[in-house]
């Protein structure tokens, strides 16, 4: 059955723990470059907390490509094809390819991120 549906929807839920030992790790280089895009490492430089950033920004891709339910729209081995941002009101955004109308929301507490999107 085919669903027909306007709206499409994504959530994810990161260890910040999990993404802190890996950027601690001989395994963050290569981590980052696979995951994140120049201006997203570049971004996480001026935080506090990079784990904490890192993980919130994760859970959002994951979020993003389970709301882009069509497989053609983000390669599902291909993390740095959605990138993800801030506006200068501090809302996050998403660029990726033939990805728009998209609302996403991410927050972190405790040992924590949580990243929801929602598509139209």
């Amino acid at each position: 059955m085919k669903m027909e549906n306007k709206l499409s929807v994504g959530v994810d839920i990161v260890s910040i723990k999990r993404i802190r030992d890996i950027i601690t790790s001989s395994k963050r280089d290569r981590f980052l470059s696979k995951i994140f895009s120049s201006s997203e490492i570049k971004d996480a430089l001026s935080k506090n907390d990079e784990a904490q950033f890192f993980a919130g920004r994760f859970a959002a891709k994951e979020a993003v490509k389970k709301a882009s339910s069509t497989k053609s729209l983000i390669s599902s081995n291909n993390f740095k094809s959605i990138e993800i941002f801030n506006y200068e009101s501090g809302k996050p955004g998403v660029k990726a390819p033939n990805c728009q109308n998209i609302e996403l929301s991410i927050s972190h507490d405790g040992n924590y991120a949580i990243a929801f999107c929602i598509r139209s």
